[in-house]
């Protein structure tokens, strides 16, 4: 079930939910690997900043984001071009509940998955989204066929990976599906 907001709050919504759903199309398809301390191994814990858009038919939407992931938190902030905030999903340790705060509104929910569901009518899992970032089981600009949770394909391409200390990250992700295109483009990431 969705829930009702003022106009402009509506849109700060829907462009936050394509966003997180866009960048999570891949989710559901890896599993979570080991960290294995080599070059290339998955970080658990990081943070990155960089620019989405999303394009759905011939309206584009774009913005920045800001996530972080560490043992006591993870925040995923959407912001306009300019650097308005749009809204902050958080996700604190051990609180029991995750919420989303778009201005003075927050909405709640027992976990991520059970937020973006409520939102999107699909349960999205940020941890192995952290994956997709990285790069897990992915090649250098080959695209990749995943398929999300509710059965949509998309196409996902990871370009230009750079390094960071053990760790990689892909500077630009790409996502497909029918009439949908997400560009991600990653400026800074490190991990925590």
């Amino acid at each position: 079930m969705k829930f009702a907001l003022p106009r402009w709050r509506a849109i700060a919504a829907g462009l936050m939910a394509a966003l997180l759903a866009a960048l999570a199309a891949c989710s559901w398809t890896m599993p979570l690997p080991p960290s294995t301390g080599t070059q290339s191994g998955f970080a658990p814990h990081f943070k990155l900043s960089g620019r989405i858009s999303v394009r759905v038919n011939d309206k584009i939407d774009s913005g920045q984001i800001r996530w972080s992931r560490n043992a006591r938190e993870e925040r995923v902030g959407i912001y306009s071009p300019l650097g308005s905030q749009l809204g902050e999903l958080l996700n604190e340790t051990g609180a029991g509940s995750v919420s989303l705060q778009q201005g003075k509104e927050i909405t709640r929910a027992a976990s991520v998955e059970a937020l973006t569901e409520s939102l999107l009518g699909v349960p999205l899992d940020l941890a192995r989204l952290s994956q997709w970032v990285q790069g897990v089981d992915m090649a250098e600009n080959l695209p990749t066929a995943m398929t999300m949770g509710n059965g949509r394909q998309w196409q996902v391409t990871a370009e230009k990976f750079q390094v960071r200390g053990n760790h990689r990250f892909a500077s630009r992700l790409i996502a497909s599906s029918g009439d949908t295109v997400v560009r991600l483009v990653i400026d800074e990431w490190a991990a925590e």
